[in-house]
């Protein structure tokens, strides 16, 4: 499964292979397995099986990494997990409720755990306990239904789609748009926002269906076309392009003049201009997907895209964030490819025969008996229906803007191509010459001016914290005169001025040495806010002095709340007024203390 590019996740394909995982692991530790053990195992079934699946042993490292890292997550939860469902078995036995776990139980050990339903019932069932069904399958419920209706709608418009499934199945669409972006067809169907019509005027929303049309609509990971349809004075204005049931292409948008009516013969044409946009990123994405499994290895497989005229979005598998290098080697293949000019050939093949030729499928599609084969000299080839340019030197220039991780086992690149290559360096040209010109140096000068800035930042900061350490001592005073005797252990309370808490710690450290064994205690109010700092030698706190319960008392004086450990603790408040009540309490506090 894992060669086959499923990862392990908490939906469909990704949670079977997560349950088998588990189970395994679970299994495992049950035979005295202490360690990560299922690479090791896994290294059996790859070598035994190498002619018959010779990917397997392509892609050892990359099973070995999702094993090792699926069955560390779970070791990471499963005793905590455990210890909760022995809690709760013991729980039913001394209550005297039965042999059934509630489904509320169950639910949380799935959801907080990582405990699939079917080992919480495996457990239980070897103690002779079961699991209430219908109570977890509630729960799964409610938590869908939350899901559902905190996610972002994606249908018709904002709307119930439904519209569409009232339109006639047996009509279809021919796409004639991988070589042409204007043509002529007839209006086969159409709707409003929210029934099937024969007509739309000037002022209403709807989709358009027609017979033939030049629009992409959006699927693979590419967004459908914008343009115009029109007849005669009539504009409907494509907003979107989307797939329907039964092969039809729906054109959303709106009618801006003119009315169309079912069997009208129109004109439609596509944005050229965001078409080609388009068609650079995904012909980019290729490059890029041969290029990641070049530089890190042919464990990379697409998990994902997102292409539309202003960039691109590619999702692969792959476990490590990429480093500065990988990430500029990469770049720098994709741009070697483009500056090569490279035709770019499509080709329609049987299935069969576009796996013979080496082609690369996306896992999880469903492909035809034939298939669409983009080819890029001899350095990409894949099946894919999207739209391409038809040379790489089309995509001008390619920039790798971010590398991220957006779930376990899979990275995100996003990255630009063409005129908006160019638009991202002028930005970034225009931003380094204002900062040059505050700093009146060239822009080829910026690194060495902002380092030396750097270094008069931090001989300025030193300077400023060795002023304002003098100046705190100097607040202070005669410390002998400010210190009073409480319980045999010299006691000291002390407002200061205008100190952040580093410089109270500093002070207190300094004090500490000065005054022998006790307690002290440091206020000052800075920007309208209170900084608290107690602390106890080693004597203090054996005579029953706790710095954290000290602040805790004396800290709602000043509005706020803190605490720490028996020698040392600290807390904020936001009312200066308080400090003085603080500091005598804090006098009463230790009495009770010692």
């Amino acid at each position: 499964m894992v060669s086959d590019g499923i990862l392990p996740s908490n939906e469909g394909r990704g949670y079977v292979l997560r349950r088998l995982i588990r189970r395994a692991a679970r299994h495992g530790r049950m035979l005295g397995i202490g360690d990560l053990f299922l690479a090791r195992l896994s290294e059996t079934v790859i070598t035994e099986n190498a002619d018959g699946y010779p990917e397997l042993a392509e892609k050892r490292e990359f099973i070995h990494r999702v094993l090792s890292e699926e069955e560390e997550k779970f070791n990471r939860t499963i005793d905590q997990g455990l210890a909760i469902l022995a809690e709760l078995e013991d729980n039913l036995t001394s209550s005297g409720k039965g042999t059934v776990l509630p489904g509320e139980d169950a639910f949380k050990l799935y959801d907080t755990y990582g405990f699939p339903l079917d080992l919480t019932e495996e457990i239980l069932a070897e103690k002779g306990f079961s699991v209430d069904r219908a109570g977890f399958d509630a729960c799964m419920e409610r938590q869908k239904t939350t899901a559902r209706a905190a996610r972002k709608e994606t249908n018709y418009m904002g709307k119930d789609a439904s519209v569409y499934d009232e339109l006639d199945p047996g009509l279809c669409s021919v796409f004639i748009g991988y070589d042409r972006l204007e043509g002529e067809s007839s209006i086969s169907a159409m709707t409003s926002e929210s029934e099937v019509v024969s007509t739309l005027s000037e002022g209403q929303h709807g989709t358009l269906i027609t017979d033939d049309t030049p629009f992409y609509a959006k699927k693979g990971g590419q967004v459908g076309d914008t343009g115009v349809i029109s007849s005669g004075e009539s504009r409907f204005v494509v907003k979107d392009t989307i797939p329907l049931a039964g092969d039809k292409i729906g054109h959303i948008g709106k009618v801006e003049s003119g009315s169309f009516s079912i069997g009208d013969t129109v004109s439609l044409s596509v944005d050229k201009a965001r078409r080609m946009a388009i068609a650079r990123n995904h012909s980019a994405t290729h490059l890029l997907q041969r290029a990641l499994r070049e530089v890190l290895g042919d464990h990379v497989q697409q998990a994902g895209s997102d292409v539309n005229a202003e960039r691109l979005r590619f999702d692969f598998t792959h476990f490590s964030a990429m480093t500065p290098a990988e990430i500029e080697e990469v770049e720098q293949k994709v741009n070697d490819r483009i500056a090569a000019a490279v035709d770019v050939e499509t080709q329609i093949m049987s299935l069969a025969e576009a796996r013979k030729s080496g082609a690369m499928a996306l896992f999880g599609e469903k492909y035809g008996d034939e298939v669409r084969v983009v080819k890029m000299g001899d350095y990409s080839t894949e099946l894919c229906g999207g739209t391409h340019v038809s040379n790489t030197a089309e995509i001008s220039a390619f920039k790798l803007l971010s590398e991220s991780g957006v779930a376990s086992g899979v990275r995100r690149i996003e990255a630009l191509t063409g005129a908006a290559v160019f638009a991202y360096y002028q930005k970034i040209e225009k931003a380094a010459r204002e900062a040059a010109s505050l700093l009146k140096v060239a822009p080829d000068q910026l690194s060495g001016r902002i380092r030396s800035l750097q270094k008069e930042i931090k001989a300025l900061s030193s300077e400023n914290e060795s002023l304002k350490s003098a100046q705190a001592k100097d607040a202070l005073g005669d410390v002998a005169s400010s210190t009073e005797e409480i319980g045999g252990l010299s006691f000291l309370a002390k407002e200061i001025k205008d100190v952040d808490m580093n410089g109270l710690r500093s002070l207190g450290d300094e004090l500490k040495q000065k005054l022998g064994e006790g307690v002290i205690v440091l206020a000052s109010a800075s920007n309208g806010k209170v900084n608290l700092i107690a602390m106890a030698t080693e004597a203090a706190v054996k005579a029953g002095a706790h710095a954290g319960n000290l602040i805790k008392a004396i800290a709602p004086k000043v509005g706020g709340g803190g605490g720490g450990r028996p020698n040392m603790a600290q807390a904020g408040g936001k009312n200066p007024a308080g400090i003085a009540d603080a500091l005598a309490e804090a006098g009463k506090v230790l009495k009770e203390m010692v």
